[in-house]
């Protein structure tokens, strides 16, 4: 600006120089050049210590613009905005940083409605925005909550509440399209059809743990609720987790879970891209009684559930997995994925499965030698071995139709001496010595859609799905 005048204000910090005039000021600086501020940017700017201040010295002249008009201006460390009909207010510092990389005015933020507040839990400072907040915290960094993901985080009393802090910007293209946001105690989730909900503490931690959205339970669609006693629950698109104070984590399921799982890739098995997997899936280690599901692949490569069934599995329920289910007379079921090759009985009821037509000399291998888990023919008939038309002619008809579950056996695995054997799929819905069975109508449904090479995953859900 030269030499002082009348009515310049120099020395100022910087070395810098003022001049007011009826509809504002220049402002002055050897680093800056002049730069005029009208007389609304004016006010906030000197309210907020002028050139001392956190702004310091203008770096250009207001720009206009939009509905309802809000007029920027650039400092050295920030940006002035009024906005007609509500105020004018600062931004600065690690929250305009990350304003701005936000794409600022054009952003989704869109202009401020408030100036910034600090001094919150843990030496914080938060500024509202026209749609969401920007929160800086030591510690956890400087990250903007907005949309739906806003709404439930102000409901459940915003940084003041127990998720804390953003720790991350939101982040969306997820699962079915849905977003989730990460705090420091927790993690708001937002799906269409599920709404927006938190998961946090325990059951926060195992949802993390079993690939949260992108696992067997989908999304959440109600918060936890807990009682006196501690007992937590929380139930999401496909089951629910419950805390039990003593215990720990229950994991429930439901069947709707099974086949999403597969197209989530949150089956703990290989699936190898079978064109059918079944499952048989119970809910606890002691229980017998399973839920069977048949799902297809489709052309998009995901699953759909073709149908479904109510079976048994084996008296002792499922071995853990990795752990042989030995000699049948212990009576447990394997746990794992197996493929499906052969069927037998006592006539094709239309299968593409191979297929063996029993007579009175079949049985299958239980002694330790070349038969064992295998079909032969003998007149013999000496325990552990089954004779088959014994199975398959007795009222209870177990054996009229079976599919043998390839366990122990090739093409899935070599054979293992004591390790297991004669794992079916059979009819005789009771609980069995290891077999899987299911009604007499279901079983021959599963027959006549089956193809070698596809898919039977069993076990406790706790163990199959993540």
């Amino acid at each position: 600006m030269g030499p002082a005048t009348a009515g310049q204000k120099c020395g100022l910090a910087g070395g810098g120089c003022q001049q007011s005039f009826a509809h504002g000021t220049i402002v002055w600086s050897e680093a800056t050049g002049a730069r005029l501020l009208s007389a609304g940017i004016e006010n906030a700017w000197l309210k907020a210590g002028g050139v001392t201040g956190h702004l310091a010295y203008p770096l250009g002249a207001a720009r206009c613009g939009g509905a309802p008009v809000v007029c920027q201006q650039a400092f050295q460390h920030g940006s002035l905005y009024s906005v007609t009909g509500k105020g004018t207010y600062p931004v600065w510092g690690a929250i305009n940083a990350t304003y701005e990389s936000l794409g600022g005015l054009e952003g989704y933020l869109g202009y401020p409605i408030a100036v910034e507040t600090c001094g919150l839990t843990g030496g914080a400072c938060t500024q509202r925005f026209q749609r969401g907040a920007v929160y800086f915290a030591p510690g956890a960094g400087t990250f903007p909550v907005w949309g739906a993901i806003n709404a439930r985080y102000l409901a459940l009393g915003g940084s003041r509440g127990y998720l804390g802090y953003p720790t991350g910007q939101e982040k969306c293209g997820l699962r079915g399209g849905g977003c989730s946001q990460a705090f420091q105690r927790g993690r708001i989730y937002y799906a269409a059809g599920a709404g927006t909900q938190a998961v946090w503490g325990g059951l926060g931690q195992f949802y993390t743990a079993r690939k949260a959205q992108a696992g067997a339970l989908g999304y959440p669609v109600t918060a936890e609720a807990c009682n006196r006693s501690g007992y937590c629950s929380q139930s999401f698109q496909y089951g629910r987790l419950e805390w039990i104070p003593g215990t720990g984590v229950r994991y429930r399921l439901t069947p709707a879970a099974y086949c999403p799982a597969i197209s989530s890739g949150a089956v703990k098995y290989r699936t190898g891209g079978a064109s059918r997997v079944s499952f048989a899936i119970a809910d606890t280690y002691r229980s017998t009684r399973i839920t069977f599901i048949t799902c297809v692949r489709q052309p998009d490569g995901s699953y759909a559930k073709e149908w479904g069934a109510l079976g048994h599995a084996g008296e002792s329920g499922f071995a853990a997995p990795g752990v042989a289910t030995g000699p049948t007379w212990q009576m447990f079921s394997p746990t794992g994925s197996f493929t499906v090759t052969q069927a037998f009985g006592l006539g094709n009821p239309g299968t593409a499965l191979s297929y063996r037509t029993l007579n009175p000399y079949s049985r299958w291998g239980g002694r330790l030698n070349g038969n064992y888990n295998k079909y032969f023919e003998s007149s013999s008939d000496v325990f552990p071995d089954e004779n088959m038309w014994y199975f398959a002619t007795r009222p209870s008809h177990d054996y009229r139709q079976g599919v043998v579950i390839n366990y122990n056996r090739p093409p899935d695995a070599p054979i293992t001496m004591n390790a297991g054997f004669a794992i079916f799929l059979h009819g005789n819905n009771l609980p069995t010595w290891g077999c899987i069975s299911l009604n007499d109508g279901d079983l021959l449904q599963y027959l006549r859609t089956a193809h070698p090479g596809d898919r039977f995953v069993m076990g406790v859900a706790y163990d199959i799905f993540n």
